[in-house]
């Protein structure tokens, strides 16, 4: 049987990921600083607000409301279709009403303004932006249990959620050594989108993206180039270099 699947709608890409994003995966856009995971993520909420009217919303736990529309509105995406279909929850709205309500836990108050949110607008897609900045605010204990009980509460919602971590796209070794350097988030997900910058030359460098997981997709795995020109993504096969 045929899975459900979301499409990001950027050219080439939904081919890579074997037809689309599994309707209510948990998928981590994977990369180091530059590599454009948030204006990735962005995009595809972006095109399926658009396209077929989804809703959507963006977690953004390292920058404000108006400082992300100025970053997106910098790289010429359509923040009219934005401002009718990406609701941006940001850190600093969290920390205020928190304030407001001191004796709530930080983890409590994301999932029951969440929950509340797709209760009564309903949500399809979720970006949680970043993992880093969630495992500081969450004081995590044991990290792979409390990512593991987050994960499966995202699933729950019914949304399709993309993760933004900057963990390093590949790991040179695996671990040694049972639990050391262990990824668990990326044993967690369902799926793991690898975003890198791939030198050309001495000067040149090459935005490139791999799908390393995808739990219900016969998708591809190698790298692929990842373009971005007035304001649309685009995934085209990587020459090699």
């Amino acid at each position: 049987m045929e899975l459900p699947r979301v499409k990001s709608r950027i050219d080439g890409f939904d081919d890579v990921l074997g037809g689309g994003v599994p309707k209510g995966s948990v998928v981590l856009l994977t990369g180091l600083p530059g590599t454009m995971k948030s204006s990735l993520a962005y995009a595809i909420l972006l095109n399926n607000a658009k396209e077929d009217g989804a809703k959507c919303l963006y977690v953004s736990l390292e920058q404000t409301k108006p400082s992300l529309d100025n970053q997106m509105a910098a790289m010429g995406f359509d923040m009219e279709v934005a401002r009718r279909g990406i609701h941006v929850l940001d850190v600093g709205t969290i920390q205020k009403e928190l304030g407001r309500s001191a004796t709530k836990p930080w983890m409590e108050f994301l999932r029951r303004t969440v929950e509340t949110k797709n209760k009564i607008e309903g949500i399809d897609l979720v970006v949680i932006d970043s993992l880093e900045a969630l495992d500081v605010l969450a004081k995590f204990q044991d990290r792979r249990s409390d990512l593991f009980h987050f994960f499966h509460w995202l699933r729950d919602l019914g949304t399709t959620t993309f993760v933004l971590t900057e963990a390093a796209p590949e790991p040179v070794f695996p671990a040694l050594e049972p639990g050391q350097n262990r990824d668990d988030a990326g044993y967690l997900a369902d799926g793991i989108v690898h975003l890198k910058l791939h030198p050309l030359s001495d000067v040149d460098m090459q935005r490139r993206v791999r799908v390393a997981k995808l739990r219900g997709s016969n998708h591809k795995t190698g790298f692929y180039a990842l373009l971005f020109e007035a304001g649309r993504f685009s995934v085209t096969p990587a020459m090699s270099a």
